[in-house]
């Protein structure tokens, strides 16, 4: 059996993004890392995530707390057992205005970085070039890097 945790004392404060967090991916005791990230975060009480944006698509479950969800010009308040799902390429964050944590999971697929892991693994899969591997006059597909947040992805 596998148990993966995010107690308190799990939590990292990734300073980069303004909240704590821990990613679920990698995990090598129990899954091979799959074709999307997640995490748990935590946002503390009167803080706002750092507003960022990704080409991937991403969702944040709200399981405590409450605050201002800003995606692009669109500001809502979210609470614990609501669902937020977050398009590709919008400028979000997350503002906890309550005196308690604020906390979610957030799940993120697709983007650059995770179609050019996918191309790879099945062209060698079929032992076959990865006909994505060069661009342009034979320089190298850069994804953008490693995703800041995981989170992903917060």
């Amino acid at each position: 059996m596998h148990i993966f945790t995010a107690h308190e004392d799990d939590m990292v404060f990734e300073e980069q993004y303004n909240v704590s967090g821990r990613r679920i991916f990698p995990w090598p005791e129990a899954v091979e890392e799959p074709g999307w990230g997640g995490a748990w975060v935590d946002v503390a009480p009167g803080a706002t995530s750092t507003a960022h944006l990704h080409d991937e698509n991403e969702m944040f479950f709200v399981t405590e707390g409450s605050g201002l969800m800003r995606i692009g010009p669109e500001t809502r308040r979210v609470r614990a057992g609501e669902t937020v799902f977050i398009t590709p390429g919008l400028d979000h964050d997350l503002t906890n205005d309550g005196a308690e944590r604020l906390r979610f999971i957030t799940i993120w697929w697709g983007g650059s970085e995770a179609v050019a892991r996918e191309r790879a693994r099945w062209a060698a899969e079929f032992g076959i070039a990865d006909p994505g591997a060069a661009g342009p006059a034979g320089t190298a597909d850069a994804a953008d890097g490693p995703r800041p947040d995981g989170q992903g992805e917060a």
